[in-house]
């Protein structure tokens, strides 16, 4: 699997389980989604959108002030050979 595929994955299981949390710890947020699902959606599509931005310009400055370069050079301190 490529690591793009990987990383969209992973953020897409974060921002699920994220709103999963928020709609099930507050009862009134279920009232506020039954009443306006299309803000709902709105809310939650643009919140992920957020999200990915801000995970791609944070991978995009590591890689270009070349900091993606040395954390891929650093050794796996599990490993004692």
């Amino acid at each position: 699997m490529r690591p793009v595929f990987k990383i969209i994955i992973i953020y897409e299981v974060t921002f699920f389980v994220f709103w999963n949390i928020l709609y099930y710890s507050n009862t009134d947020i279920e009232n506020w989604f039954e009443a306006e699902i299309l803000t709902a959606i709105y809310t939650i599509l643009s919140s992920m959108a957020l999200g990915f931005v801000f995970v791609y310009v944070v991978f995009i400055t590591a890689k270009l002030t070349g900091m993606l370069d040395k954390i891929k050079t650093l050794k796996d301190p599990r490993k004692n050979f």
